[in-house]
C-alpha cells in the first residue's frame, strides 16, 4: 500500500491530545493518525509477511540473540550457529 500526503486542520486541544498520545505511544503522528483511521474505518492492514529461514536466524541477525559463555560471563564465545538460508523468494 502507498502513502498519500494530504493536509488538515483541527483544532489546537486536538492537536494536544493527539500529540499527547503519540509520546505515550513512542509513535510518530501520521502513524497514530493512520491507526485511529484504519480502526474506525474498519479498513484491514494488508500486513508484510517476511519468511525468514529460522527464528535463530532472526534473532541473531537482528542482535537480539547472542551465544554466550555461563563461564564467561558478558563475553560471546567463538561458535555460531551454522543456518542455512532457504531458497524460497
Amino acid at each position: 500500500m502507498t502513502n498519500a500526503k494530504i493536509s488538515i486542520s483541527i483544532p489546537e486541544a486536538l492537536l494536544r491530545k493527539v500529540d499527547e498520545l503519540c509520546k505515550r505511544m513512542n509513535m510518530a503522528r501520521s502513524e497514530v493518525i493512520a491507526r485511529i483511521l484504519e480502526e474506525e474505518l474498519g479498513m484491514e492492514v494488508e500486513a508484510k509477511s517476511r519468511n525468514y529461514p529460522t527464528v535463530l536466524w532472526k534473532l541473531s541477525s537482528t542482535g537480539y540473540f547472542r551465544l554466550r559463555s555461563p563461564r564467561l560471563r558478558g563475553r560471546s564465545i567463538r561458535e555460531r550457529w551454522i543456518v542455512e538460508e532457504t531458497g524460497e523468494e
